[in-house]
């Protein structure tokens, strides 16, 4: 039986370049097909207004992934989780199956990734707290702090990617999710202990809200900062791999 795809999607302010030591592992080690894609809302100038491009990248990405009718497993860091739980709705294999299509993503594995029910945008999930390592310049926003993000690397690491990342659009940040596909579909979540972008409480209060709606979630903690793709990647190609259905 052939391993699922995976689709990796970077949060705010990232591009993929931060998954590849995660993407070599995959592909050089196990035998995996990795996909990913910078969304619009990142770098874009004019950005989106909305969270509809971002929808329309993640599920021509995963369209593409499933192809002939591959599953695939779907992993959104930070908050691109919010992008996908509205983009990922009726692309659940089960929900393939049941319009008489093959393949689908048959799960989604959240890393330390905002999990925002249909009609909640990410200022309202931080009820319209402000972060002070954001730098709002709207139409756009930058992050100015590599502790945050970085707080487990070397300092000449934490630079290095910190000076890759981009502008983030602020109106997808005040953008409400349009669907709670995390409902349809089968969850894994890698929490972050060490996490100073979404802290501990913050993941765990998110998860065990949406379990409370009936979402069904597989939960795996590592103490790590809130990039552990660059930290611990052995530990998160471990996380993928589960996810993706191996027994290990």
């Amino acid at each position: 039986m052939s391993k699922p795809v995976i689709v990796v999607i970077p949060g705010a302010w990232h591009t993929p370049a931060v998954f590849e030591p995660v993407k070599r592992k995959l592909e050089s080690d196990h035998s995996y097909t990795v996909l990913s894609s910078k969304l619009p809302s990142v770098g874009s100038n004019p950005p989106p207004e909305d969270l509809s491009k971002d929808v329309e990248t993640l599920r021509k990405l995963v369209t593409e992934a499933i192809g002939n009718g591959n599953d695939v497993v779907v992993v959104p860091h930070s908050w691109s989780g919010i992008v996908a739980g509205s983009a990922l709705t009726g692309m659940g294999k089960k929900q393939r199956e049941e319009n008489g299509e093959k393949g689908g993503v048959t799960r989604i594995a959240f890393m330390c990734s905002f999990i925002a029910p249909k009609g909640v945008s990410l200022l309202d999930a931080i009820q319209h707290v402000i972060p002070d390592w954001w730098e709002v310049k709207e139409p756009h926003t930058f992050a100015k702090d590599a502790e945050i993000f970085y707080n487990d690397l070397p300092v000449s690491e934490q630079q290095h990617w910190m000076s890759l990342l981009e502008s983030h659009a602020f109106a997808t940040k005040k953008a409400k999710a349009t669907a709670n596909a995390w409902m349809e579909i089968p969850n894994s979540y890698l929490m972050c202990e060490n996490d100073n972008a979404i802290p501990i409480f913050a993941q765990e209060l998110m998860v065990n809200q949406a379990k409370r709606m009936g979402a069904e979630f597989e939960v795996e903690r590592i103490k790590s900062s809130h990039s552990p793709f660059l930290s611990q990647p052995d530990r998160v190609v471990e996380f993928i791999r589960r996810a993706a259905g191996e027994k290990i």
